[in-house]
């Protein structure tokens, strides 16, 4: 069993190099309270107050962190013991005491997450992240330099513009060929054109890396409806994405399972559930990291999957990221 088999991984892991990037944000976990100090507790309740007479709500801030999908990436594999450094948006004093390396290119994003009991629901303010460019990270060091470690994790297409033309430009690099685990964030709702246009951006950012496509159930279906053919099934439109874009392995993570598909081979890891869920926003960041980690020290797909698989569900019943230790305890329980 992948699970049973990823347990006895997790002890013999080492320390692998990771670099994490581009994005960072200040995020405010809140709860939306109606008059009567009483929180709403789902999104149904918030969705009737807002159509019935009521036009303003209080919300209040229940905790402030450091986040970003980069960073909270970065958290999961840190937590592993790797040797992280997360190149994004942070000045500001939130990410001082972030226990692994940053390496700030500007003022991060301001997140407001309202926690209800079915699902989160997000407000972004991206107004002081501008375009990101190659340029961005020369100065912290040459580009072979940046990306010669054992696994790079990239987040957040959807936030931060310029991904698209420096992976064509990374196309181009000449540095070791490692997994290149992509998410790209809340596609959803994105036209056909830019869908096309980041999917030709991962065709030549193939040429230098093993391009690793992950993203879950609804965002697979949106990469995958402007492509040829009539897909029916998930790991078919894994399947399609790879094959139309040459990319090494195109993952899905959802609530009820992760899945790949590679040049050879389908895999399946049915997720761990969880009953009462502390937090809904962030489970897949750890899944990334999780994926990430899993990779970086070469483990099999199906115990790779399991690795994503159990960040996230500890993330979620416990809003905490859990090292070696926690989640060998979690698989044990």
């Amino acid at each position: 069993m992948p699970y049973e088999r990823l347990a006895r991984s997790l002890r013999e892991s080492g320390s692998p190099r990771v670099a994490t990037m581009p994005d960072g944000s200040i995020d405010h976990f809140c709860s939306v309270v109606t008059g009567a100090d009483e929180p709403l507790e789902t999104r149904e309740s918030f969705g009737q107050e807002i159509l019935g007479d009521r036009s303003s709500f209080r919300f209040r801030v229940v905790t402030t962190e450091p986040g970003g999908q980069a960073v909270n990436a970065a958290k999961q594999l840190h937590a592993f013991g790797g040797s992280v450094t997360c190149y994004g948006y942070h000045d500001a004093p939130a990410f001082d005491d972030v226990p692994f390396e940053t390496k700030s290119m500007g003022e991060p994003a301001t997140v407001y997450v309202f926690n209800f009991g079915d699902r989160d629901v997000m407000f972004v303010n991206n107004s002081e992240v501008t375009e990101w460019t190659l340029a961005d990270l020369r100065r912290f060091g040459e580009l072979s330099e940046v990306f010669t470690v054992d696994v790079i994790c990239c987040c957040n297409w959807t936030s931060i513009t310029g991904l698209e033309r420096a992976f064509h430009q990374l196309g181009e690099l000449d540095v070791p060929r490692v997994p290149f685990v992509f998410d790209p964030g809340d596609i959803v709702g994105c036209g056909s054109g830019e869908i096309d246009s980041l999917l030709d951006a991962l065709t030549n950012l193939q040429d230098t890396f093993d391009v690793v496509y992950n993203a879950n159930r609804q965002e697979i279906r949106t990469s995958a409806a402007p492509l040829s053919g009539s897909v029916e099934n998930d790991v078919d439109r894994l399947e399609t994405i790879r094959e139309e874009t040459g990319i090494t392995a195109s993952v899905m993570h959802a609530r009820s399972e992760a899945a790949v598909v590679t040049a050879d081979r389908r895999h399946r890891v049915d997720t761990l559930q969880i009953e009462h869920p502390e937090r809904h926003t962030g489970g897949g960041d750890r899944f990334t990291g999780g994926l990430g980690h899993a990779l970086a020290c070469g483990w099999d797909w199906d115990v790779a999957l399991a690795c994503g698989n159990a960040c996230a569900s500890y993330y979620v019943e416990s809003a905490r990221t859990g090292d070696v230790d926690d989640m060998v305890a979690f698989l044990q329980g």
